[in-house]
């Protein structure tokens, strides 16, 4: 293809915004779409179209690095519906912070394009009112989100998009003194209510760590790939209880009976796919199910204090007593 417009318009999708990029490596991205064209010519279209369009040149060495300008003002998306315009600021608001920061900087545009097409030009009111309609609620006690370096962060994703090594401080919590890793090696990234977790294996040693994000106090890439664990799966990780905030779990047959209609919603919500119910009376159920035991279950049957009673295992049942010997004793020797 030799068309001058198409080209040039190709090369405008190809020119990032979170990095520089070589006049090599666009001829070679151009010549993959087949567009040929010499390198001197494709200089050319970038000198007109940096005239045009926020491009940014780096020209204090050769070869000379292109790229969008991050701040640049946000571009109008031509024929943008309202059903186009509602998803994207669906997807800014609750899954930004899981997309590549790359990515997230070259859609920034776009998100604002789609706020001020629905806030402006639609006549779709019904679709506009929609976001005032719709809400994500946490099922636990609300939390402020930690704070998290912008930086680190980018640096962080474009590691794990680049399949790349990352060196790191790291402050652990409840310590004062940050520890420093030298080959950190990204398998996943999972959010967890308003926690960003890393799950790395760290410099020889193939135990899986969880880390923080917000606890990174500076990472730098290595380029060096990672090792990835064999026959890891982030999915199947999780589902056996990996995000338990322990080792991986085991599983084990609870039974418990909820009181003051607190298992309720179980009824609607299984712990699992085996999960067997008996309404004993109007507000009282007993429940049977297959979970793994981990510290978040712990956390969680905890949390119904004396509207839930642990039959089995034995052994859960007793460790749940001390627990709540101990709670009963700290208050009682606070009157």
């Amino acid at each position: 293809m030799s068309d001058p417009l198409l080209r040039q318009w190709e090369l405008l999708k190809l020119i990032p915004r979170e990095r520089k990029t070589t006049v090599k490596t666009l001829h070679g991205q151009l010549e993959a779409l087949g567009y040929s064209v010499t390198r001197r010519t494709l200089e050319r279209d970038l000198e007109k179209l940096s005239l045009l369009f926020p491009l940014e040149a780096d020209t204090r060495s050769k070869p000379y690095g292109w790229r969008f300008a991050i701040h640049m003002s946000p571009i109008d998306i031509p024929g943008l519906t309202s059903s186009e315009a509602l998803t994207l600021v669906l997807l800014e608001t609750h899954l930004k912070i899981l997309l590549p920061v790359a990515v997230a900087d070259n859609l920034a545009p776009h998100f604002a394009a789609a706020r001020q097409s629905l806030a402006s030009f639609h006549p779709d009111v019904k679709l506009r009112d929609w976001l005032k309609k719709v809400m994500v609620v946490s099922p636990g006690q609300p939390l402020l989100p930690s704070p998290m370096d912008a930086t680190v962060q980018r640096v962080v994703y474009e590691a794990l998009l680049q399949g790349y090594q990352l060196t790191m401080d790291y402050l652990p919590a409840g310590s004062t003194e940050s520890r420093h890793y030298q080959c950190v090696h990204l398998q996943g990234l999972v959010q967890y209510g308003h926690v960003i977790y890393l799950v790395t294996t760290i410099n020889d040693h193939q135990d899986i760590r969880l880390l923080s994000l917000h606890r990174i106090q500076q990472a730098a890439i290595l380029e060096a790939p990672l090792q990835l664990l064999a026959d890891f799966d982030l999915q199947t990780y999780i589902d056996q209880g990996g995000l338990g905030f322990g080792e991986q779990a085991t599983t084990i047959k609870l039974t418990a009976v909820f009181k003051n209609g607190a298992g309720n919603h179980l009824v609607d919500t299984p712990l699992s796919e085996d999960q067997q119910l008996e309404r004993l009376d109007a507000q009282t159920l007993q429940v049977t199910a297959s979970v793994l035991e981990t510290p978040k279950l712990i956390w969680w049957l905890t949390s119904f204090g004396p509207d839930i009673e642990v039959q089995s295992p034995i052994d859960l049942r007793m460790y749940l007593y001390e627990r709540h010997r101990q709670a009963a004793e700290c208050y009682a020797n606070n009157f």
